[in-house]
Order: structure tokens, then C-alpha cells, then sequence
């Protein structure tokens, strides 16, 4: 027995041992300096005990049951290397693609694009910079000018444009026909890219002299750039749609790509940055300029401008230039992503159904900033107007900048996927909804106004796919964004500790977050001692934005009638206005992870007030709800805050992410799924009857089982606690959607254009932060209000026509009294209940 028993532990042992997966390192092969060989050694030897030691703990802890079961894998998490792999359900090909090579790479923490390794010749030592960008591999980018101007398509809008002219102008066909070439010559002319491999080196070259002046860092993960090379070594066309944050963003990706041999692309950049000489240096670094209004005049398209920026691109895409373009059309003023602006991806798009390019990868790209280096969106969140870049206002922005302190960038860059493959699954998943003909389905689709083309020329099929494509985009880029430390102190002191808090109190809460982040294989861009990381975000935020006092608190001795001081830091966030706007706009990029938990339990309160304001209740600790009637106040929840969120891929089922969010509330602890007891009888019965159900109607089983679902809420104070947290981070938002709302009262039997209700609106909120109806400043932020008003005009409350390029806003006649209105504020008003944790 003995021997049986011994034999059987040796073979679990065996099989542990070949599932635990410890890394053993082989012995280097390259030849070392005997210094080298011996801390080659020495480091190998200290790797070895490491393993050893960490392979003995788990043994020891398995030991219990290793008589009982086989032994699992020790959970050692390894921070991957690569993380933002594409949609396993829109692209599962893509994803198994071009990453065979990326997967070895195991350098978990990027590596500093600033630094430049010094050549073996005496010139690289001394002229490293210099010498490393005189080596970069050259380019040539071919203008396309003649080929645009000679497209059939460009001509027959010409000859449009011409006829328009005859009819309203009463010019010659002749004369008009001339005045519309010289046109479409002139907007090309104005548009192009004059990209140079020259000027190209001397910017790389100034980017490694200057932003180390003010930036510590540009980091980026190398299997990341080794995934970016396997792209470009395809021969297909590159597409890269980064995120928009900063003026900094398209300098960062040239640069990337020139340091790193790959073609730079040619990027789509808005008018306003044609300033002298600026503009002349962004043309020659690949910018072409695209109007930020392409129909000057309301109700009637410019067919010409729409022409000719098509062509321009389909032909670039057709000579093997790579497209750069911010999906978002802008910088975010707010911190959060923007919703698609679709126009550029919809000419890609069609490049691809027309027959102009057989595929193309698209590389969605995140990037953040410690501190932005564009400075503040205070003024034009306020509601003063943006302020047009001038040559002037450019180099002032430029010194300040210099002088600066701006702490890390990082550049996180997603898997590419094939666009046809993206295109073929929705064209897929439209086919099986237009066969099924299921009901209007709320947040699925947005339809996108911004296409080049406009409604009478893209159908309603293509403008979703569209629009579903860069949804996903957007999303995916988003979800990779890298967490900055900066990110995570501001997203506490105005979530958590408000009032202010102790620095032992912030490096504990920090410490939770970093390990529920990194549990979730979020993106996190620091490393180190957190107190280390703490200071730091604070000397980076500055005194404008968080505050630190040196206090002295006494505590009484145990048992003795002597005292004692102690010195603590006290840090608290400047919440007072404007300041507190521009703290939450990095508070904001952690907004991205919490806000399905905050919808979730922000309706939770909504649905349970009464429940939650009953003392019997509580003291029964008997507060239950239907998962039904909680999923119709989350979903409702989403819909006011479509504009603000994209909450899934377009490819997923919104209810399935709010039931999986309340099942994560499950596994916490903060509700209990109360279970349905059955006698033997009644259980034999239901087997029964199940025999006899003829339903098959999946989704109504469906329905029937959630609606039969309850939970009961934990009334611990951890739990509590836990979730006033969540519920707070949603809570500036819906204050400000609670007073756009109230103001639709001022429109009964009134129009008004955008930006007076716009102004009224913020009149309101600010009066109410001052009489303290309002906790929170930053709800005073304009972009939120335009999007409730997107949200009113959606839900058929508001409607909206042009008039001399102004937006006039009226209600509708069924909403046009004071009653109606009322309503649409108390829809949106029950979410702001407050739950009393007294």
C-alpha cells in the first residue's frame, strides 16, 4: 500500500511539474568579457532560485488536497506582452495573423523612442542623433495631382458643377465648364500632401532633440512596432485611425514610423492648421487639408469639394500611400472618446467595394499623455469660442511648452485587422437581421450624418456599416488606451476622497485600483513603489489642480494622560471652478473602465428608492429587485448616455454586457441571487411539463427566465460603500442632462439658436453649483449639453433646422407645452436620486 501510494504521488508530482509552465531560461550563447560571463551567470543562477523557490511554494500550498485531486497551475501572472488583440467574433482571422513573430517578443514595458544606441564610427558617438536619422531607410511619396484631375468621376462632377453654374449664373457652357476645372484644380491645390523624406529626417531629428526637454518619455511596446512591421511588409495598404488628444499625436506616429523603416503615412488634418508656415511643415511631414465643413452652404452638398477629396484619397490608396485619420474628427475636450465622425472611413470603405484596393489593414492606435501638452479645454467648456490657431499663438504655445514639465507618453497600438474581413462579417450580420426582421433594436446602430456623400447617395445599409466600423474602431481603441498614473490620482480624489485625504489613505486606494486594473489586463503605464507613483502624478497634475498641506494631528497615548503629534500630508483636489473642469478630463480616461458598473448601479438606486428610503426595510435587510426591472432601467440609462459612451461593440448585444455586469456585481458580494425552493413534487412537475413545451422561440425562454430572476442587495458597509463609489462617477454627467432637460421648459411656444440655449443651460447649472443644488463644477461643460441636445433631437422632444449657418431649436408640437416637457425631466431625473448612508 505504501509503495502504491508513493508511486501514485511521484506521478501527480511528474504531472505538476509539467503544467506549472515556469519559464527556464537557456544558457546565453553569445560571448561575453569575463565581467560579462560572470554577471551572465550570476544573473542566470539568481533566475534559477527565483523559479525553484516559487515552484517549492506552490507545492507546499498544493500538498493539502495532492491525494485528493491532481494539483492545478499555479496562478503566476505575467504582464503580457501584447494585449489589443482584434474582435474574435468580426475578425477571427485577422487575429490569428501577424503574430507569430510578435509573440516571442517578451519585453513587457516598452522601450523609450527618445533613446538613440551611438554607432560603433567616432561621427555616431559624438553626433548620435544626427547620425542615427542620416541612416534611416528613404522614401519616395509620388504626387498623384494628374491622376485626380484626369478621373472620370472628378470630370463628370466637374461637368455637374459646370451645369449648376449655367442654371443659376447664366454663364456660357464654356466659361462655366472652365470656372468649375480651375475649381476642382484649386481645391487639390489646397488640399495635397507634398510629403518629403527630407524634411521628414529634420523633424525626427528636432523630435529627439526637443522633446526630451519636456517630456521624460515616448514609450512603446516592441512586439507592438514588430506587429506594425509584419503590416507593412504585407504590400497591403496601411490604415492608421488613432485616437485624437493632442496636436502632439501625428508627430509621435511619424516619427514612429519613420525610426522604425516604414512608410509614413499621409494624414487627414483639418483647415484650421493651414497657417503660415505650420502649415507649409505639416504638408511636407504628409498632411492633406480637408474642410471642417464640407458644405458651405445649408441644404445644398459642394458635389465639387466631395469629388475631389474622394479621389484624392482612392488614388493615394491606389499608388501605395499608407492613410492616417482621427475617427473622432477632433481632440476631445473632455478626456472620454468622442462618437465617430465616419467620412474618411467611408471612402476607404468604398476604395475597397469599388474594386480600388483588394484589402487593407486598419490599426487602431491609443495614446495618452501624463500631462497634455496642448495645455486646457477650460475656456471652450465654458462656453467661450475656440480660439483659431495662429502663427503667433502657435510659437507662444510652442516656448511654453518647452518650458514645461509633461512627465511620459505612451503609444499603445492595437492588432490591425483586415478590412475585409471586418466588411464581410457585418455585411454577414446584416443579412441575418434583415432575414429575421426583428423589432427596432435602441443602441445598436447610430446613423452617421458626417458621410462624404450624404443620405441620397450611400444607402441606409452601407452608412450602418459604416458607422458600425468605426464604432468598433473607436471602442477598441478606447479599451487599449494606457492607464497614466496622472489618470488614476485624479479619477480617486474626485470620486473617492473629494473632501480630501491622508497620502496613506490615496496609496491604499491606488493600491486596490492597480491590482483590480492589472487583474483585468488593463493597460497600465507605470511601474514601481506606488508611493513613488503618487508623488510623482502629483508634481505632474501641478498645484493648480491638487493641493498637499503638511497638518499636525495629536493623538492621545494609551493609557497614559500624555500626547503625541504626528505630521501627515493632506492632499485634496482643487474642485472649485474652472480648475476642477481640466482635473476631470484625466479623471475621465478612467472613466472608460467604471462606467458599465455605474449604469448598473445608478439604476439599481433609481429602481429601489422606495425600498431604499423604508427603515423597515433596511432593517429587515430585505431590499430586493427583479433583474427585469433593473435591466429596463440600465438600458433606459444607456440610451440618455448614447452620445456620451460607446458601452459595446457594435457586434455584441448590449443586454448581454448590462446582465454580465450585474452578474460581476454578483461575484462581489454586493447582491446575492435569492433561490427558488422547490418541493420534490414540484420539481417532477416542471420535468414534466418541459416535455410538453413547444416554444421555440429562444429569445422568449430567454425573457421568462430573466424576468423570474431576483437579487437582494448586501447592506454592508464595505459593499455600501462600494457602491456610493460607482454611483458618484456618473453623477456630474447626470446633473447636467437633469438641467438641459429642465431648460426644455423655456422653449414652450419659444425658438432659440445653439448657442443661446447652449448659454442658458450652462446659466442654470453654474447658479445651482453656486446655491449648492449641485456638488459637482465639472458638470459645467459644454460638450455633454450639445449631446443631450443630439439626445432630445433623437427622441423626437427637439427639432432643428439652419439658418444662415446658425442651428435654431424649437420643440415639437407634441412636446410644446410645459407638461410634456416635464416629463422628458422626470425620465432623465430619477437617476439622480441620492441614497442616504446615514
Amino acid at each position: 500500500m505504501v509503495d502504491v501510494l508513493s508511486t501514485r504521488l511521484q506521478e501527480v508530482y511528474a504531472k505538476w511539474e509539467t503544467r506549472t509552465e515556469v519559464t527556464r531560461n537557456a544558457e546565453p550563447t553569445t560571448r561575453f568579457s569575463l565581467d560579462g560571463l560572470r554577471r551572465a551567470g550570476l544573473q542566470t543562477h539568481r533566475r534559477k532560485f527565483q523559479e525553484r523557490e516559487t515552484s517549492r511554494k506552490v507545492r507546499d500550498n498544493s500538498l493539502y488536497s495532492i491525494k485528493e485531486t491532481e494539483p492545478l497551475t499555479p496562478s503566476i501572472r505575467h504582464k503580457p506582452s501584447f494585449m489589443n488583440y482584434c474582435c474574435s467574433t468580426c475578425t477571427p482571422a485577422s487575429r490569428d495573423t501577424l503574430v507569430k513573430s510578435v509573440l516571442k517578443q517578451q519585453q513587457p514595458y516598452g522601450v523609450n523612442l527618445l533613446l538613440v544606441k551611438p554607432g560603433s564610427t567616432l561621427f555616431s558617438k559624438v553626433f548620435d542623433r544626427l547620425s542615427y536619422v542620416w541612416n534611416l531607410k528613404r522614401f519616395d511619396y509620388p504626387m498623384v495631382t494628374k491622376t485626380v484631375l484626369n478621373d472620370e468621376k472628378l470630370k463628370d462632377a466637374i461637368k455637374l458643377t459646370a451645369w449648376d453654374m449655367v442654371n443659376n449664373e447664366g454663364s456660357s457652357e464654356e466659361n462655366a465648364l472652365a470656372k468649375a476645372t480651375a475649381k476642382a484644380k484649386n481645391i487639390l491645390l489646397q488640399m495635397e500632401s507634398r510629403c518629403s523624406d527630407t524634411l521628414l529626417k529634420i523633424v525626427a531629428w528636432l523630435v529627439l532633440t526637443l522633446l526630451p526637454c519636456f517630456t521624460q518619455s515616448v514609450v512603446v511596446l516592441p512586439s507592438q512596432v514588430e506587429l506594425l512591421k509584419q503590416a507593412d511588409n504585407t504590400g497591403l495598404p496601411l490604415v492608421l485611425v488613432p485616437l485624437h488628444r493632442s496636436h502632439l499625436d501625428y508627430i509621435i506616429l511619424s516619427f514612429l514610423m519613420v525610426a522604425n523603416s516604414i512608410r509614413n503615412p499621409l494624414i487627414a488634418a483639418g483647415d484650421n492648421l493651414k497657417i503660415p508656415f505650420f502649415g507649409w511643415l505639416l504638408r511636407g511631414l504628409g498632411a492633406f487639408f480637408i474642410k471642417r465643413r464640407i458644405d458651405p452652404v445649408a441644404g445644398r452638398k459642394d458635389l465639387l469639394y466631395r469629388a475631389t477629396l474622394q479621389t484624392y484619397i482612392m488614388e493615394n490608396l491606389r499608388a501605395g500611400h499608407y492613410m492616417e485619420f482621427f475617427v473622432e474628427g477632433g481632440r476631445t475636450r473632455t478626456g472620454k472618446p468622442c462618437l465617430p465622425k465616419s467620412g474618411i472611413l467611408s471612402v476607404i470603405i468604398d476604395a475597397y467595394i469599388d474594386g480600388t484596393i483588394e484589402d487593407a489593414y486598419v490599426m487602431p492606435i491609443a495614446i495618452n499623455y501624463e500631462r497634455l501638452v496642448d495645455g486646457n479645454f477650460i475656456r471652450e467648456q465654458l462656453g467661450q469660442p475656440k480660439q483659431m490657431e495662429t502663427f503667433t499663438s502657435t510659437i507662444k504655445a510652442m516656448w511654453s511648452t518647452l518650458m514645461g514639465h509633461y512627465g511620459i507618453v505612451k503609444v499603445d497600438l492595437c492588432q490591425p485587422f483586415s478590412l475585409r474581413e471586418m466588411i464581410k462579417a457585418f455585411q454577414t450580420q446584416q443579412n441575418k437581421l434583415a432575414i429575421k426582421s426583428p423589432p427596432e433594436r435602441p443602441l445598436k446602430y447610430t446613423s452617421s450624418n458626417t458621410s462624404l456623400y450624404g443620405t441620397d447617395v450611400v444607402v441606409e445599409e452601407q452608412r450602418q456599416l459604416v458607422d458600425s466600423i468605426a464604432r468598433h474602431i473607436v471602442y477598441d481603441s478606447s479599451q487599449s488606451m494606457p492607464i497614466m498614473s496622472t489618470n488614476i490620482v485624479a479619477f480617486l480624489l474626485l470620486n473617492k476622497f473629494r473632501d480630501g485625504c491622508t497620502l496613506d489613505k490615496l496609496v491604499e486606494a491606488f493600491d486596490a485600483m492597480r491590482q483590480e486594473l492589472e487583474f483585468g489586463d488593463k493597460n497600465t503605464a507605470f511601474c514601481g513603489e506606488t508611493v513613488d507613483i503618487i508623488k510623482h502624478a502629483l508634481d505632474i497634475l501641478g498645484p493648480g489642480l491638487v493641493t498637499q498641506q503638511r497638518q499636525e494631528i495629536t493623538e492621545a497615548v494609551d493609557g497614559d494622560q500624555s500626547y503625541k503629534s504626528n505630521v501627515v500630508i493632506a492632499i485634496r483636489p482643487v474642485s472649485i471652478l474652472p480648475n476642477v473642469i481640466e482635473l476631470s478630463y484625466y479623471s475621465n480616461t478612467m472613466l472608460l473602465y467604471y462606467v458599465m458598473d455605474s449604469i448598473v448601479v445608478t439604476a439599481l438606486y433609481a429602481e429601489l428608492q422606495s425600498q431604499l428610503n423604508d427603515p423597515i426595510a433596511i432593517a429587515n435587510n430585505n431590499i430586493t429587485v427583479f433583474q427585469n426591472y433593473w435591466l429596463e432601467r440600465a438600458l433606459k440609462l444607456c440610451d440618455i448616455l448614447r452620445y456620451e459612451f460607446i458601452l459595446c461593440r457594435p457586434c455584441q448585444e448590449l443586454k448581454d454586457v448590462v446582465i454580465e455586469t450585474i452578474q460581476n456585481l454578483s461575484h462581489k458580494g454586493i447582491i446575492t441571487q435569492k433561490q427558488e425552493v422547490y418541493l420534490e413534487d414540484e420539481l417532477w412537475s416542471k420535468r414534466y411539463a418541459r416535455n410538453f413545451d413547444d416554444s421555440s422561440d429562444e429569445e422568449y425562454t430567454r425573457e421568462r427566465e430573466i424576468q423570474k430572476i431576483e437579487y437582494k442587495l448586501s447592506l454592508l458597509p464595505e459593499h455600501s460603500n462600494h457602491m456610493e463609489f460607482l454611483h458618484t462617477i456618473l453623477r456630474p454627467l447626470i446633473d447636467t442632462y437633469t438641467c438641459s432637460a429642465f431648460n426644455l421648459r423655456k422653449l414652450v411656444d419659444r425658438s432659440i439658436n445653439e448657442r443661446e440655449l447652449v448659454q442658458e443651460v450652462l446659466c442654470e447649472i453654474k447658479t445651482k453649483v453656486d446655491g449648492g443644488e449641485i456638488s459637482y463644477g465639472e458638470s459645467l461643460c459644454v460638450d455633454p449639453i450639445k449631446n443631450s441636445f443630439r439626445l432630445f433631437e433623437k427622441w423626437g422632444v427637439l427639432e432643428s433646422h439652419m439658418q444662415e449657418k446658425v442651428k435654431i431649436f424649437y420643440l415639437k408640437d407634441n412636446f410644446n407645452m410645459e407638461a410634456a416637457t416635464k416629463n422628458v425631466y422626470d425620465t432623465i431625473a430619477v437617476f439622480k436620486w441620492i441614497r442616504n448612508m446615514d
